[in-house]
């Protein structure tokens, strides 16, 4: 049986992310789910790449440097995320959530989860770094208009 994969942080902050369901406040009197956030980020991106086409031309300097500012503020939280998702996990296997299927060890699936989202959070950091760099360098260019 494969070792027992605990996530940093205590059981009890795992047990309290498992449990909130992951609900936030928009405005008032409405709840917005972690999923139809993930959904917005994800059509969001593909808004930027739209557009990035559609506008490659008329686009400024500012622009680019103020999509590259976004993006590395949204990758600085992604680890954390990613983090927190396999805590959700972890909690939901050892809360017998997560069923036993067919011929299958959820035990290794669920460590297998917890590995790839810890890669994740590491090419997240990766990508953050580089962004980091692709912000400070852009603030040198000056454009010839």
């Amino acid at each position: 049986m494969p070792k027992r994969v605990r996530p940093y942080g205590s059981a009890t902050d795992a047990e309290s992310a498992a449990l909130s369901r992951g609900r936030f406040v928009t405005e008032p009197g409405r709840m917005i789910t972690a999923r139809e956030i993930a959904n917005q980020a994800a059509e969001a991106t593909h808004a930027l790449n739209d557009l990035a086409c559609d506008e490659a031309d008329a686009a400024s300097l500012d622009d680019v440097r103020d999509v590259i500012a976004g993006l590395e503020r949204m990758g600085q939280d992604l680890p954390q995320l990613y983090e927190q998702l396999a805590r959700i996990v972890v909690v939901q296997r050892e809360d017998g959530q997560i069923a036993r299927g067919p011929g299958a060890d959820p035990d290794l699936w669920v460590m297998e989860v917890v590995e790839a989202l810890a890669a994740a959070g590491q090419a997240a950091d990766m990508m953050t770094a580089a962004l980091t760099q692709a912000s400070r360098t852009s603030a040198e260019l000056r454009s010839s208009r």
